[in-house]
């Protein structure tokens, strides 16, 4: 399995990886809202166990200490127990079974054993209940104390969400007393339900019903730290997972560019040397040597080659200076339009072999600045050698400049292949070359336009291009007087 299968293989690896977690997490999560959702069902009906004792106890307890303080409830010396009432002490609705008159009173009940104080206090105390239990809800509940009663319940089992409140009587759906707004259908369907009076022996249909509109909302909230925390660690590992493949395939890419680069160095310093060499062997040859022509012509081969393998060996050495920052920049105040034209100059021969030609139209009024004569110059000579080499027609170059608001701009425009936008974004890459699939078509080392950028970056300028593909290029640069 070569690097790159290998490499494939782990990204899929990881991306199942996180797929997995991804479907895990949201399980756990829902899993997590399931369980909070059961603890809060739980406490709501803790609560209305609570509110519901407190109805009971608060509807019975005035008509307990009534009844204790006149002892209508007694016990003869016999052992029988007598519950005297009177016509108003009996409910209104309470018939009698089989006659369906008022019951009869006084009540006698027969203990089978002797009723002690204690338990003929709870006797009355029952008895209360079951009398209570019979009357009308809202004759023997007070609103406000209703409200009170349930806001308390419920904020001691720490629920704190709005909440509507109804009570039903003799009907599922007949609300006799309800909490402000209170939508009725969905109280009625409200699952929060629990009878009153449940110490009664009598049915008598009385129901309390809690809402909590904002329910999915409140628990959603409740939830927000747990949920936002997965959420924040999964999205990092994400992240952390992509940035890691985009070094990885950058690192692949600048890889693979180190090489297309010492291919093509190795290719370029082997042709100045074999020429030198050749040239040599004829000067060594005495047949050869002997014509002072001969000479001369074999010793500029060998200076033009060796100077050739100069330039090259020192572009490199400079981008490896400037990426360590040891270069140190010379800056003087230089006329930038001398310099980009005598620069202009020196391709005027070979721009007149193929019919091409350079315009020059410096119209910056201001063109004095701070630069480093011999880098700024290279740079120049790199933008026109680039417009010269990437053309499939009649070369025709435009050097124009102007001032902006604290600098002067250059623009080179020039009528070569263009390049594609992908290219736009790339081509001031070390080592990038502008290629045909595989195939690059002009030699170089693909460190020419990074020269540029690193350069004019080191003056605080910028550089950019822009161009369409078979129309040409223009690139930018702007630097400033204050530098």
């Amino acid at each position: 399995m070569n690097n790159k299968h290998l490499l494939l293989f782990t990204a899929i690896l990881l991306f199942l990886g996180l797929f997995g977690i991804g479907i895990v997490q949201i399980f756990w999560l829902k899993g997590a809202i399931k369980s909070r959702e059961q603890d809060f069902d739980q406490a709501v009906y803790e609560s209305m166990n609570e509110i519901t004792t407190q109805i009971e106890d608060l509807s019975y307890a005035p008509i307990v200490a009534k009844m204790m303080q006149t002892r209508k409830i007694h016990q003869r010396a016999d052992g029988e127990i007598i519950i005297e009432m009177s016509g108003q002490d009996v409910p209104e609705n309470y018939i009698k079974e089989e006659e369906e008159k008022p019951a009869p009173y006084p009540f006698y009940v027969s203990p089978q054993d002797e009723v002690s104080p204690m338990e003929f206090d709870h006797l009355q105390e029952f008895m209360a209940q079951q009398m209570t239990s019979l009357q009308p809800i809202n004759e023997i509940v007070d609103t406000s104390k209703l409200k009170q009663i349930i806001e308390n319940a419920l904020k001691s089992h720490c629920i704190k969400t709005p909440v509507h409140y109804g009570i039903t009587e003799y009907a599922p759906n007949n609300f006799v007393l309800l909490s402000k707004n209170a939508p009725l259908s969905e109280l009625y369907r409200s699952s929060y339900s629990m009878e009153l009076f449940r110490r009664s022996m009598f049915d008598n249909g009385k129901e309390l019903r809690l809402l909590f509109p904002d329910r999915k909302k409140y628990l959603y909230a409740s939830m927000s730290p747990m949920i936002l925390s997965s959420a924040m660690f999964f999205i990092m590992v994400v992240v952390a997972f992509v940035l890691s493949f985009r070094i990885i395939f950058r690192q692949k890419k600048l890889s693979d560019m180190k090489t297309d680069f010492i291919n093509n160095m190795t290719h370029e310093l082997k042709t100045p040397i074999a020429t030198i060499s050749i040239a040599s062997e004829m000067l060594k040859d005495s047949s050869i040597s002997a014509s002072e022509e001969n000479r001369s012509k074999y010793a500029g081969i060998i200076f033009d080659e060796n100077k050739r393998l100069y330039n090259h060996v020192e572009q490199v050495l400079q981008i490896a200076r400037l990426e360590k920052g040891e270069m140190q920049l010379n800056l003087q105040d230089r006329d930038i339009h001398a310099i980009i034209s005598a620069t202009a100059a020196r391709f005027k021969l070979i721009l007149e072999e193929t019919g091409g030609q350079i315009e020059l139209h410096l119209n910056a009024e201001n063109a004095i600045a701070k630069v480093d004569e011999m880098h700024f110059t290279n740079a120049i000579n790199n933008l026109i050698d680039n417009a010269i080499k990437y053309n499939n027609r009649t070369p025709l170059i435009k050097i124009n400049t102007s001032n902006y608001h604290s600098g002067i701009q250059i623009e080179l425009i020039d009528n070569g292949v263009g390049l594609s936008k992908e290219d736009q974004q790339k081509v001031f890459e070390k080592f990038y070359r502008v290629s045909k699939g595989n195939v690059h078509d002009t030699k170089g080392f693909g460190l020419g336009l990074s020269y540029v950028q690193s350069i004019v970056e080191h003056h605080h300028g910028k550089v950019w291009v822009e161009s369409k593909l078979k129309e040409g290029s223009t690139f930018f640069i702007q630097l400033p007087f204050n530098t």
